[in-house]
């Protein structure tokens, strides 16, 4: 249990890090980027990328969503000190709220929909190798199977 929450509060400080290091816009930029590669990742390495983009697409939206549940703001003022700002929640407007959850859930599709065509890519790329696999199978048990008579053959 320890070792979720520590990897918990490792994961969240880390991202908190980067939005301090790099303006909201640019970060959701990099987000929409994310999302578009994707769908473009190699078969080859699958396993590898989406791994690493879809961590740092779930944190995103989690983030996100408690944005939206007005949690914390992802605004920050620049030339202000952490203790100078107020610790309260930010209260989005209704409309805001809805706004937010709709822009939430336009990514998140987008999300899904780029995710099955990445898997798509990579099970015809594994049935393709597989298929390869069983053809050279075949092959070398036919080999086998002549040599076997050939040897019986001879005597």
């Amino acid at each position: 249990m320890k070792k979720y929450i520590i990897s918990f509060f490792l994961i969240f400080n880390t991202y908190a890090e980067d939005i301090k290091k790099a303006n909201i816009f640019e970060y959701t930029k990099t987000i929409h980027e994310s999302l578009k590669k994707l769908k473009l990742v190699a078969p080859e390495n699958y396993v590898i990328e989406v791994d690493n983009l879809r961590s740092e697409l779930e944190r995103y939206f989690e983030q996100k969503k408690r944005v939206c549940e007005g949690e914390f703001s992802t605004v920050i003022f620049e030339g202000v000190k952490e203790d100078e700002v107020e610790k309260k929640p930010v209260k989005l407007k209704p409309e805001e709220r809805k706004l937010c959850f709709r822009e939430l859930k336009a990514l998140q599709l987008t999300f899904i929909n780029n995710m099955f065509v990445a898997r798509e890519n990579y099970l015809v790329f594994l049935h393709e190798k597989r298929l390869k696999e069983l053809v050279v199978a075949r092959e070398n048990a036919v080999k086998s199977l002549q040599q076997s008579f050939n040897k019986k053959s001879r005597r």
